[in-house]
């Protein structure tokens, strides 16, 4: 009878020892249960990690009504730790999971130079399946199809994705129809030259389709005058909202245009009259976009811009240009206009390609 009780007792044993889940399925587990991907883990995690992922108690993921209760914060680049690449290629392809066990797969291949990229990013960039992305306290809804391109984007640098390919597939971002405006596509916008009629064509029908800042920088980069009215309309929604004007000052920026001097006269004297709510994020686009003017012209604008400002009635946005002014960077500043109207907030005068 003993021995009975003995051997089954061994039986509980070994079954309870098969049911107790690995360390790569907590980590499975703890993705699907975040389904994020935390762009701020730059590094790569090989040290101690199986010792880390046997203290997790699965349990301790609970919710309380609508609050997430963990007590370990666990970084999801151990995934990258604990697989070979086979595993990895398998998770990439895993719909039984999440889209970041799919996407973190992607990427860990993707820092270790794997060079069967190309055809994961084939069959996954049309994936919109969506995912929380960012980092700290700053997150966004973000598109599986989107990660995959920028991940491959920056694997380009490692000599896994030919450069051929990488314009083949910012050209596939573009033009393939029926999926979002990812944010992989957006931030190729933001600096993409011209190249040709049909690259025109396809971002003016999506900036008609779809209105945004980078769409409106790719298409002021054209110089084509029937978009002048595009970039005017933006700049004369500032009574509306304050978005349409930063879309319109990055268009100008890259394409100054007299067409636009009068209207920027107008923009400023609402900024003096205090018509534009907080303002100082869209003032140091105002005055960059000025600055991209010929170089006479723009200090003479901006001297003028702040004499009105300092003989303005105090408001409760007072002194925006000037404040701005002194916290632009990245640009050549005018330093007698610096030194001609100080800021009190701000009282240094460091500026990147400053300029006497």
């Amino acid at each position: 009878m003993k021995n009975l009780f003995g051997i089954l007792l061994s039986l509980l044993l070994i079954t309870a020892c098969r049911n107790e889940p690995s360390n790569l399925d907590k980590m499975l587990f703890i993705l699907d249960y975040y389904n994020c991907v935390d762009l701020s883990e730059d590094g790569h995690y090989y040290y101690n990690v199986d010792s880390i992922l046997e203290q997790v108690d699965l349990s301790e993921y609970q919710h309380e009504g609508n609050k997430v209760r963990v007590h370990r914060r666990i970084p999801f680049s151990f995934l990258d730790s604990l697989c070979t690449d086979e595993q990895l290629k398998e998770l990439v392809y895993a719909k039984n999971h999440s889209a970041s066990v799919r996407v973190i797969a992607f990427k860990a291949l993707a820092s270790r130079g794997y060079n069967g990229l190309e055809k994961m990013v084939l069959d996954n960039y049309k994936d919109t399946t969506t995912l929380r992305v960012g980092g700290g306290d700053y997150w966004w809804k973000g598109h599986v199809g989107s990660m995959f391109l920028s991940f491959a984007s920056g694997a380009r640098s490692r000599g896994c994705i030919s450069v051929q390919d990488s314009l083949m597939n910012d050209s596939l971002a573009l033009f393939t129809p029926d999926i979002p405006l990812y944010d992989f596509l957006k931030e190729k916008l933001k600096k993409m030259p011209p190249v040709d009629d049909a690259h025109y064509n396809r971002i003016r029908e999506l900036y008609i389709k779809e209105p945004c800042e980078e769409l409106l920088m790719a298409l002021a980069r054209y110089n084509k005058t029937n978009d002048l009215e595009f970039i005017a309309a933006e700049l004369e929604n500032f009574n509306l909202e304050e978005p349409h004007i930063e879309s319109a000052l990055s268009a100008i920026a890259v394409w100054p245009h007299p067409f636009f001097k009068k209207k920027l006269e107008k923009l400023r004297d609402a900024i003096i009259a205090g018509k534009l709510g907080s303002g100082m994020r869209e003032v140091d686009r105002f005055i960059k976009a000025v600055m991209a003017y010929d170089y006479s012209w723009a200090h003479q604008f901006l001297d003028t811009s702040l004499a009105l400002e300092s003989k303005a009635p105090k408001k409760k946005y007072q002194a925006l240009i000037v404040d701005a002014f002194h916290h632009c960077y990245g640009i050549k500043i005018p330093m007698d206009l610096i030194k001609k109207y100080p800021s009190k907030q701000c009282n240094c005068l460091y500026h990147d390609g400053g300029n006497e």
